[in-house]
């Protein structure tokens, strides 16, 4: 049975999961914050690594969810009392959804002091998902557009 209703479904199910895709390539993807910016690059060595945390979201989202439930945790009661006991369900709901939103989403990093070849000394703190650094890594640091990042040297 091949129904306009069925074929229909059928497309826009396609649709959106092709939507969703991205599709594989073999060249780097760069964001476009960094298209036509000029980047310097200088190499040197790790003199010290610290781990650190990149702070998390604090969004509107983990909030507002927070006091919704704890607003509605805390509802039941009757009167002013009640009103009152909804409203601080709804306070400390909200604080807590946001601790647990900034908590999710909290990045592990690296502090990482560079002195570079010309003498100087930088400090670039990043991501460990771009790479673990450690005290004497040879590495080349990128800068440019308010931004830096730290990677291996090839040379």
């Amino acid at each position: 049975m091949n129904s306009p209703l069925l074929s229909g479904f059928a497309l826009c199910l396609l649709a959106a999961g092709l939507a969703g895709c991205t599709f594989p390539s073999s060249r780097r993807t760069i964001p476009a914050g960094q298209a036509n910016v000029l980047q310097r690059s200088d190499t040197g060595v790790v003199t010290s690594v610290r781990e650190v945390n990149i702070e998390g979201q604090k969004s509107q989202l983990g909030m507002y969810g927070g006091g919704l439930i704890g607003g509605a945790a805390a509802s039941g009661g009757r009167g002013v009392g009640g009103a009152i006991v909804q409203a601080s369900g709804a306070v400390v709901g909200a604080v807590a959804g946001q601790a647990v939103e900034e908590a999710a989403t909290r990045k592990r990093a690296q502090e990482i002091t560079i002195r570079l070849d010309d003498g100087s000394t930088v400090t670039i703190v990043q991501e460990v998902s771009t790479g673990v650094f450690m005290d004497g890594d040879r590495v080349k640091v990128t800068s440019g557009g308010g931004q830096a990042r730290v990677a291996m040297a090839t040379n």
